[in-house]
C-alpha cells in the first residue's frame, strides 16, 4: 500500500512538473481589455473571453443628485469624487446629450475633475464605457489596482456619441481587481461612465496559472510524506 501511495504522489509531482514546462512562467496580472466597438457584438471584450459578467443596473435614485457610491448584485461600487446621475437625452441643463452603441440608460458624470476612482468589491473582471463632457476629443485612460497594478488602457474618445468600451480582468483568482482610477485632460471638463459590469472570481472562468506553482508543490509535498511512510514501512 505504501508503495502504491508512494507512486500516486510522485505521479503527481510529475504531472504537475510536467505541465510547467510545456508554458512559459506565469505570474498574476491584470489584463486589459480594448474595444471601440459595443460589447453586444464586438469581439475584443470580457464576456467573449468566458466570464460571466452581471450588469450593474439602473438604481433608484433620482436623476441630478450626486452619488459616492451605488449598490449592484455584486456589491457597492463607491466613486471618489462623487458623481452626478443623467439621463442621456436632449436637454443640455440636465441630461447627457450623446453616448454610443444605442445605450439609453444613465450614466455617472464626473464634472471639472481630471481623475475618477473606483472602488470596487472585489472582482476578478470590470467593465464600462466613458465619454468626455466637451463634444471634441479627447484621452481617456483607465488603471486598474489589485495586488499589483495594471497596463495604462487609454483612448482618444469623441464626446459626440464616441463613447468608447473599457475592460479589465485580473489572470489571478485570489487576486481580485479592488480598484480603478480613470483619468481625462482638464480641458474635456470631465466625462461620464455607464453601462458597467462586473464579474466575481466564483463566476469567472479566466485560466489560473499563476495557481499551477502551488500545485507542484503540493505534489512534491505529497510525494515526500509518502515516500517517508514507505521508507518506515
Amino acid at each position: 500500500m505504501a508503495t502504491s501511495l508512494q507512486k500516486g504522489g510522485f505521479a503527481l509531482f510529475l504531472t504537475a512538473a510536467a505541465s510547467l514546462s510545456t508554458i512559459a512562467p506565469a505570474h498574476a496580472a491584470i489584463v486589459t481589455v480594448n474595444n471601440s466597438g459595443n460589447w453586444i457584438n464586438g469581439t475584443d471584450t470580457l464576456a467573449n473571453l468566458g466570464l460571466n459578467l452581471v450588469s450593474i443596473p439602473d438604481g433608484a435614485e433620482a436623476f441630478g443628485v450626486y452619488l459616492d457610491k451605488i449598490s449592484s448584485p455584486l456589491g457597492d461600487i463607491e466613486f471618489s469624487p462623487s458623481v452626478v446621475k443623467r439621463p442621456i437625452g436632449p436637454n443640455q441643463a440636465t441630461d447627457w446629450l450623446t453616448w454610443s452603441n444605442g445605450y439609453q440608460g444613465e450614466v455617472y458624470a464626473a464634472y471639472n475633475t481630471t481623475t475618477l476612482n473606483l472602488k470596487l468589491p472585489n472582482l476578478i473582471a470590470f467593465d464600462f464605457y466613458a465619454e468626455p463632457n466637451v463634444l471634441d476629443s479627447f484621452t481617456i485612460s483607465a488603471i486598474a489596482q489589485s495586488g499589483i497594478v495594471s497596463d495604462v488602457l487609454a483612448q482618444s474618445i469623441n464626446g459626440n456619441t464616441g463613447a468608447q468600451y473599457f475592460g479589465f480582468y485580473s489572470d489571478d483568482p485570489l487576486d481580485p481587481i479592488q480598484s480603478i482610477q480613470i483619468s481625462a485632460p482638464e480641458t474635456a471638463n470631465g466625462f461620464a461612465i455607464a453601462q458597467m459590469r462586473g464579474a466575481r472570481a466564483s463566476s469567472a472562468t479566466v485560466p489560473s496559472p499563476a495557481l499551477l506553482p502551488g500545485m507542484i508543490v503540493m505534489g512534491l509535498g505529497m510525494w515526500r510524506k509518502y515516500r517517508s511512510k514507505s521508507d518506515l514501512g
